[in-house]
């Protein structure tokens, strides 16, 4: 059985799993300010005035800042503008350094140049204003993936997303980290994957001509590793690793174990970091659990869908079933599990997995709407990679622990989505930046 506490309380060596994959794939053609004092304080911690406001002047409008000369005390500040109303709202004591609110009915430049004019004064500045260096890749329809960067475009709340953009300030990914996808094969003269695709194979046909005949592998690769700044299309999450195309389902979506496991083989003899799985269907045939084993023996990290059976299914499905794999459930546009989502105590985290925007195999038709947890399986193979990009030597067990302990808990239905894990949403809903920025302190990690 799982680990039920909290998520503070997973160790590395982490414990069964059970997901499987399924695909639906939905294919769509297609204020004022206050001069009081106690507003003053209130808003101590904040920039306290509007963003437009903020970025036509550069800095806070009736705000000074004054570092005071090593030796003279705060008074000095009390002394200079206190007759003129203006206020303390922070100090760095270390610096001997405060931020002042200037009344309105006072003019700010005249006040900082009245302080740094005083000789108990080292300088005084504006306050200026700058932004997080997040990344907002100018592909035209970025806009609208919500998975990645939730504004509400789609009617859904607020933040319900994998903070991507944030996360992308740290690492978009390198070439060096072969993501291979076991699916329906690829489109080898997408745009989206130029110059990012290696020769691949089809285990199916036994040959290597991995060329997709259905658009489910399409759509899975697209939401992982779609490319960005290439003013097409769409994003997606890791925009620099290499992928292998690994074809194990036919034209009719469907496949054998011994193909899934020729392919997962394969992959491991490529030196795949990442393998998505976003497929299942089947038992624990001893040739799967076989084929598994060798492959996180040989170094890859294991990523499969959580199954779309709903209650049980993440229990019932393999390989998600698998104890050597991260299980991953699918929710929607406000954190609400999908209702076919499979659930169970192998599942271990979720992520978006509804109506989520992704590639179009028609090129000319520019993005897909994709259901189902093989949409959200791609998502957590992406943030795997990333991790990857900051560490090579992550293993299959430390990006597990890392994609746990950066899920956000509590985001759904209190009823399904308790506190610590549950076997609704696993550990929660993944969060890249969050994961990201654990990497350097949970584990040693390569810049």
């Amino acid at each position: 059985m799982k680990n039920k506490s909290t998520m503070q309380l997973i160790l590395p060596a982490l414990i069964a799993k059970t997901l499987l994959i399924a695909f639906l794939p939905l294919h769509v053609a297609g204020s004022n300010e206050h001069d009081s004092s106690d507003e003053i304080e209130r808003g101590a911690r904040s920039v306290g005035i509007p963003a437009q406001e903020q970025q036509r002047h550069g800095y806070v409008a009736n705000e000074v800042v004054v570092r005071l000369k090593r030796g003279v005390d705060r008074p000095v500040i009390d002394t200079i503008g206190s007759a003129h109303g203006v206020v303390i709202i922070e100090e760095i004591p270390q610096l001997n350094a405060y931020r002042l609110r200037v009344p309105h009915s006072v003019d700010a430049e005249r006040a900082m140049r009245a302080y740094g004019q005083h000789p108990d004064v080292e300088y005084a500045t504006p306050n200026y204003v700058g932004r997080g260096l997040d990344v907002f890749p100018t592909d035209p329809y970025f806009t609208r993936q919500w998975h990645l960067n939730n504004v509400s475009q789609s009617g859904g709340t607020i933040d319900a997303d994998i903070d991507a953009p944030e996360g992308w300030d740290i690492t978009r990914g390198l070439d060096s980290t072969i993501v291979a996808v076991l699916d329906t094969g690829i489109l080898f003269e997408h745009p989206e994957f130029a110059g990012r695709l290696l020769p691949g194979w089809d285990c199916v046909n036994d040959d290597n001509d991995p060329t997709a005949d259905h658009p489910h592998g399409v759509y899975v690769t697209g939401i992982l590793a779609a490319s960005a700044d290439n003013a097409f299309g769409v994003a997606g999450v890791d925009h620099g690793a290499m992928i292998l195309p690994v074809k194990v389902l036919d034209e009719a979506n469907f496949g054998t174990t011994f193909d899934v496991a020729e392919g997962l083989v394969y992959a491991a003899d490529q030196g795949a970091d990442v393998v998505n799985m976003s497929i299942g269907g089947w038992g624990s045939e001893r040739i799967l659990r076989d084929a598994l084993a060798y492959a996180r023996d040989a170094g890859s990290v294991l990523i499969a869908s959580a199954g779309n059976g709903g209650l049980g299914d993440a229990d019932r499905t393999w390989p998600g079933a698998s104890p050597l794999t991260v299980s991953v459930g699918a929710t929607d546009h406000n954190d609400t599990r999908a209702n076919f989502s499979g659930t169970g105590d192998a599942l271990d985290v979720v992520a978006a997995g509804q109506l989520v925007i992704t590639v179009n195999p028609a090129v000319s038709y520019y993005l897909s709407y994709f259901s189902g947890t093989s949409a959200a399986a791609p998502i957590v193979s992406g943030m795997a990679s990333l991790l990857l990009s900051l560490n090579e030597g992550f293993t299959h067990d430390q990006i597990d622990q890392l994609l746990k302990l950066g899920a956000e808990d509590q985001v759904g239905p209190k009823d399904e989505d308790t506190p610590g894990r549950d076997d609704f949403y696993g550990f929660g809903r993944v969060n890249l930046a969050e994961s990201l920025s654990l990497a350097a302190t949970v584990f040693p990690v390569r810049i």
